[in-house]
Order: C-alpha cells, then structure tokens, then sequence
C-alpha cells in the first residue's frame, strides 16, 4: 500500500468526483463481484447502482477501483437495499494501493492457502518473561523447562498454573475466550481495560473504589468513573457486588486476563473465603498468564511452521499474489516484509510458491485479518494457470 486517505472531507470530495467521472467500479460480496457506478454522494452515505443483485445477508461490502492511474479499495456498511441500488456508508478510510502487474480474481470458498515462516518468527511476551533457569523459584523450574521447548504442551502448562494457583487460592478456575462467550463483569472489566481486576477485601467498600496508582491493576470503581455513574449508581453497584461476594462466601478475588497482542484469550478467576491477596499476589498472577500467553502463542507458530492442515481461505489471486484470511491472534505475528512459503489448492490443482507479505488489512469481522501477498517466486507454469483462471 503506498497512501490512503483517511480525512473525512477530502473522502467525500473524492466520491464526489468518482460521481461525476462516472467510472465502474468492482462492487464485491463475500465470493461475488460485480460491477457498479455511484449514483449519488450525499452527507453520510452514497448509492451504486450495480450490473447484478446480490443476495445480501451480512452488511459487509468491499468497493475496489482503479482512477487516474492508481488502485484504490474500501470496506463499508450496506445501510439498505432496492433491487440492484445498494445505499452504502461512506468510509472512514479509502487506501491507495500499489497498481498490480497482474489482475486479481475472487475465489473466496473456492482456493485455500497453507502457510509457513521461512525464517523464524519471534515472540516477544507483553509481560517480563521468567529469569534465567539459575535465578528461579524450584517450584517455577518445570514450568520453565516446559515453556522453553520449542513446542510447548499447552495442557501441561495450563495444569502446571492451575498448580501454582491453589497454593494460593482455595477455589480458583481457567477459561479459554471464545467471540460471543457470555462473561461476569469482572472479566468484561479486566477485558476492556487488559489489566487484572481485583477486590482486596470483598466486606469493605472502599475496596471496590481503591486505585493502584503504579501497579497494572483496576478495580470496579475504575470502570464505573469510565462510565461516568453518579455517586448514587456507584453506591447501588457496589453494595449489589458486596452482597453478591458474601453469599458465594467470597472474602477477595482476583480475576486475571491472558492477553496477546491486545487480545484477551482467556481469564484466570481466583477466590479466597479466608484471608485477602495482596498486591504481590496478583503481580505474581499476571506473571503466570504471560507463560500461559506465551506457550499459546508459540503452539500457533509450530502449527503455522510444520503443518498443511490449517488451510486458509483465499480471498483473491492472481499471477502476482494472493490475499488469505486468518484468525486475528495467529496474523497479528505476521510483519510487512515476512517471507511465506505458499501452498495453494485451487481448480483441483496444487501450487508452491514463495511471497512476501506487502499489506494486512483489518476487517469489519474484528476476529479476522486479511494478509496480501506478492509472489517472490513462483514456477512459470503455475503463474501462467493462475493468469488464465482471472482471464476467464
């Protein structure tokens, strides 16, 4: 990608102008394309009328164009429907793409894509990894051991945490995050603001509003000042979770996210009925997820450096690259300029090629990445197939 134009006005200004030079456009639809004009540019929104219908069950569209020499491409929303005239929002950002020597076709559904690292990727955890094997703790030595190999037992970690865990807390429990999973507020909280949530002292109010200044800590009071609630919702608030704690006979808790990159993956939940954790437990805690984060993360690089089963969907191709879709936590370890060796099976037929990774593109499904490549190598037998399929 060489530019982008992201300045609401200078948006409208340019949709404007595709109005008036009255040129085609792909209009494209999961694995459909077809092509439009835009009709009308108003305010907030703009109409293409398109060459077909499309049955539309998701609001997602891709818009894509070249004008004046350049390519240009945008997500937006389908605001409504009549026929063959789509009423789009206007985008938030339209990027300038690099012009392709070679035409792409969508073949969503129809090709998939293996990938693996030609050299490899490093992780770096967003918490302080563990010392030297020398200067740690005996009982942190096999959980060491096993997070320095180079495929980690991700189960035996977990079950190694959950150890540690109940040497500290008499009822404790570990989650994997799934999307639309239903979560308690302690979760939401530590979510929204990737720290852990705690309550020193569930029989104390002020324990819900206390603030950790210089720790990576948060409290309910710390959401409800986000939520600007007046004193008289937070006094409500907090006398509902105090009653709440003290029947589940809950004296202090803690509840920890394990994050990657900005993701939460899961959560640690820890309860004592008898005494309170403190600051240093729940450091120590934080530390534990980052081991679970981390065997996580490099349990997804061995399985993207050894294995062609995780096929990947291939969004478009052509004789000089491809885009594929993948899961957001596995893309975000994908950096511009990697190296990716290709395996590729469209029409019945199987293609190794190697590409660098020029573009990765977010998507309207937050859980998703798109990740554009251009060959480096490729047979030209193979890049010639690939030329006739987006002649056709």
């Amino acid at each position: 990608m060489s530019n982008f134009i992201d300045d609401p006005n200078k948006i409208l200004s340019f949709l404007k102008r595709l109005r008036a030079s009255n040129i085609n456009i792909d209009v494209i639809y999961q694995n459909k394309k077809t092509r439009g004009i835009v009709r009308y540019v108003g305010e907030f929104s703009f109409e293409v009328y398109c060459l077909t219908k499309f049955d539309i069950e998701k609001p997602e569209i891709e818009i894509e164009f070249n004008f004046e020499g350049k390519t240009y491409h945008f997500s937006t929303e389908l605001l409504n429907q009549k026929d063959t005239v789509l009423l789009l929002m206007i985008p938030a950002r339209i990027d300038i793409w690099i012009q392709r020597k070679y035409p792409r076709k969508n073949v969503y559904g129809q090709a998939f894509v293996s990938i693996s690292f030609i050299k490899p990727i490093e992780y770096t955890s967003e918490i302080e990894r563990l010392p030297e094997l020398e200067g740690i703790p005996e009982n942190l030595r096999d959980i060491k051991s096993e997070l320095d190999k180079e495929t980690p037992d991700l189960k035996k970690i977990v079950n190694m945490i959950l150890r540690e865990i109940s040497k500290m807390s008499n009822s404790y429990d570990f989650i994997f995050y799934k999307r639309g999973m239903t979560l308690p507020s302690s979760a939401i909280i530590s979510m929204i603001f990737k720290k852990p949530l705690l309550v020193e002292d569930t029989t104390n109010l002020e324990s819900y509003i206390t603030t950790y200044e210089n720790f990576n800590i948060v409290t309910y009071g710390d959401y409800m000042k986000k939520a600007n609630w007046d004193e008289t919702k937070v006094l409500e608030q907090i006398k509902k979770l105090r009653s709440t704690f003290m029947s589940q006979n809950i004296r202090s808790f803690v509840c920890v996210p394990v994050r990657i990159k900005g993701d939460t993956i899961g959560f640690i939940f820890c309860k004592k009925s008898i005494g309170k954790f403190t600051l240093r437990d729940v450091v120590y805690l934080d530390a534990l997820s980052s081991i679970i984060s981390e065997a996580y993360i490099k349990e997804k690089i061995n399985n993207l450096k050894n294995s062609k089963e995780l096929k990947l969907p291939v969004i478009d191709i052509g004789g000089g690259g491809l885009r594929f879709e993948i899961d957001g936590i596995i893309g975000k370890l994908i950096k511009v300029e990697d190296a990716l060796r290709l395996f590729i099976e469209i029409q019945n037929k199987n293609i190794q090629a190697i590409g660098k990774v020029i573009r990765i593109d977010t998507t309207k499904n937050s859980s998703k990445l798109w990740i554009a490549c251009q060959f480096t190598y490729i047979s030209p037998e193979d890049q010639q197939f690939l030329i006739s399929i987006t002649s056709n």
